[in-house]
């Protein structure tokens, strides 16, 4: 799908043309990225390397897979960032992005109350300015890449 910003992303993830941010994890079904549009450093997105739409539309090894990635790269966020526990969400609803994909969020000890819960939406989609920084989202995004490699190696 040409208009879809997850498909423009993994063709250029597929041309080796990402950063470290954008290509944490290549799987036989599913990539791990940072979200590039957060003023959450740590916001992670596990995205259908195929353009899907809604959950129905996954294969059975699709499924499993799924479920493998969201354990470990739960697991491997706690463990570089410190998070009690992640947050998984799942949309599938902007315009840009219609492809499924899944939120992975670590969820701190010390959170704002209004980033607690779905309210944690709110550091999605902000101005430029309010964005991560790209060079600490790269370093977070090598240590989860080797977390990653550890753990699934």
């Amino acid at each position: 799908m040409t208009t879809c910003k997850s498909c423009q992303l993994i063709r250029r993830r597929d041309g080796g043309a990402a950063p470290p941010w954008d290509s944490i994890y290549r799987g036989e079904r599913w990539d791990v990225a940072h979200a590039y549009n957060t003023s959450y450093l740590g916001w992670l997105v596990l995205i259908a390397r195929r353009h899907i739409e809604a959950l129905d539309e996954m294969t059975p090894a699709e499924a499993t897979e799924l479920g493998a990635l969201l354990r470990v790269v739960s697991l491997a966020l706690k463990r570089q960032t410190g998070c009690q526990k992640t947050y998984i969400l799942q949309f599938a609803e902007s315009a840009e992005h219609p492809h499924a994909h899944f939120h992975i969020v670590p969820r701190f000890a010390n959170q704002a109350p209004e980033d607690l819960a779905y309210r944690v939406m709110r550091r999605l989609g902000v101005p430029l300015s309010q964005r991560c920084d790209e060079a600490e989202m790269n370093q977070l995004a090598l240590a989860i890449r080797h977390q990653l490699e550890t753990m699934r190696g």
